[in-house]
């Protein structure tokens, strides 16, 4: 009689085990992460950098197919030529053709670094 009851108890307790194994949560991403992806965009220059009425940098590009694009930045955005040396926004002049690396976190599209194609 002894056995039988331990066995059963044995039993309860390893389906107790399992049953609360396969009920915990799965976190897809961690508690409070801010997820950040990043993308690329090739087109000319429309909008030369320049300051918005909101007091913030931008940027203004358009793709080859016509789609627009507004870059903000800041002070630690890179500007590079062909040959990756570092170039200021001053020399970035409408129409030169462009390669912006972004960052985009929630709506924001944030340029991280702007490319001097040829």
């Amino acid at each position: 009689m002894k056995k039988i009851v331990i066995v059963i108890l044995a039993l309860a307790f390893v389906a107790g085990l399992s049953y609360a194994a396969e009920k915990q949560p799965k976190a897809t991403e961690p508690v409070g992460a801010v997820v950040e992806t990043t993308g690329v965009f090739v087109g000319k220059i429309v909008g030369a950098a320049e300051r918005a009425t909101t007091g913030s940098d931008k940027i203004t590009v358009q793709s080859d197919t016509g789609e627009t694009r507004v870059f903000p930045f800041d002070q630690t955005v890179k500007v590079l030529d062909t040959s990756f040396h570092a170039l200021t926004l001053n020399q970035l002049n409408p129409g030169e053709k462009v390669t912006v690396e972004y960052s985009k976190t929630d709506k924001a599209q944030k340029a991280k670094t702007i490319k001097v194609a040829k």
